[in-house]
């Protein structure tokens, strides 16, 4: 009985010692990958609906290991599974894998928003926006051992400005279109010359009024002639004592 009791207590004090390096290094195909939206919280809670921007946050993978993310647009986003984005073999952790103490501890983290996917030909949901399928194909571990998440994204704001309208300001600043029977208000006439009674447009001087005007300016004309000759024969008088 003895002998047995010593044997048993052995055995646990091996399994004690080796449980610790189990939980420390699983090893094998392990490790997780989340989606985590703003504001992020690196927890290994996985958010299904994302706004715009968003993280990959890897989890409990084994030391330097590589993947490759590929987003895809998915149904009903696009009738078939249509590539938006790659990431071709990246580094996904750079520590050893934790077991059961990773859930707050990300091996790496990957931001990415929705101007990065090319969503030209996907059709985004009036609601949810993008279906989108994120695969990740580890390159340590060929075959079979793809991680896969499946999350909805919603498009970026637009960031471009409208077309500029005239302001109530820019209007005040054009000059006021004149009014008949304000003052300063002047109306012209098309070929005319301003000069009307303030109620309608001006016409071009004709008739009675072009005539007394070229009489005025003959008269002038007249007049400044007259007095030369007299000035000129004022000059030549002498006078003799």
């Amino acid at each position: 009985m003895a002998r047995a009791a010593l044997t048993a207590a052995a055995a646990m004090a091996c399994l004690a010692l080796g449980s610790p390096a189990l939980a420390t290094d699983p090893g094998g195909a392990n490790g997780t990958v989340k989606i985590d939206g703003p504001a992020y919280q690196l927890d290994n809670r996985n958010e299904p609906h994302v706004t715009c921007e968003f993280q990959v946050e890897f989890f409990n993978f084994d030391k330097d290991e590589r993947a490759s993310l590929i987003f895809e647009a998915w149904p009903p986003s696009a009738p078939d599974f249509h590539e938006v984005k790659r990431v071709t073999d990246v580094l996904v952790s750079d520590d050893k894998a934790s077991g059961g103490s990773y859930r707050n501890d990300p091996d790496e983290v990957f931001r990415f928003s929705a101007a990065d996917l090319n969503l030209t030909e996907a059709m985004a949901h009036p609601k949810q926006g993008y279906h989108i399928k994120l695969t990740v194909d580890r390159q340590n571990h060929p075959g079979w051992t793809e991680k896969h998440k499946v999350f909805w994204l919603k498009p970026c704001e637009s960031t471009e400005s409208p077309s500029p309208t005239p302001s109530e300001s820019e209007s005040s600043s054009e000059s006021p279109t004149p009014t008949p029977g304000q003052s300063g208000a002047t109306s012209q006439s098309p070929g005319g010359v301003g000069g009307g009674n303030g109620t309608e447009g001006g016409l071009p001087l004709t008739g009675v009024a072009a005539t007394s005007t070229a009489l005025t300016g003959l008269a002038l004309i007249g007049g400044g002639v007259a007095l030369m000759v007299l000035r000129r024969r004022r000059d030549k008088i002498t006078f003799t004592s």
